[in-house]
């Protein structure tokens, strides 16, 4: 399994960190992950990894993995967040394909 053809419709995250089917992946700043300032938003999106490894490790947890249900949850909540926002109408935001996870949005404006 790879992750772009996972992800052939757009990505679908836990948390922006955690992909379901791949197991101990972590992802610092990934899709859906927190916007904003980026050298600060990375900061604590490492701490937070770092933390999820601890408590793994503090357990003697082996495996980490997102849930299905989570990760459906998740990722429409953050689709939810972004709608009527301009970053989602453009096109070159997603490859035109994430729109609610039904594809193109329909006059949807693309990026040179």
């Amino acid at each position: 399994m790879q992750l772009k053809d996972v992800w052939k419709d757009g990505p679908q995250t836990y948390l922006g960190v955690l992909v379901e089917g791949f197991p101990n992946m972590l992802m610092a700043m990934g899709p859906h992950a927190g916007l904003g300032n980026y050298t600060r938003t990375a900061e604590y999106s490492v701490e937070w990894v770092s933390g999820l490894i601890q408590f793994a490790t503090e357990r003697g947890s082996r495996r980490i993995e997102a849930t299905a249900e989570g990760v459906t949850e998740w990722t429409d909540y953050v689709l939810e967040l972004g709608q009527g926002q301009l970053m989602n109408e453009i096109a070159f935001m997603d490859d035109g394909r994430q729109p609610q996870r039904g594809g193109k949005a329909e006059g949807a404006h693309h990026a040179l």
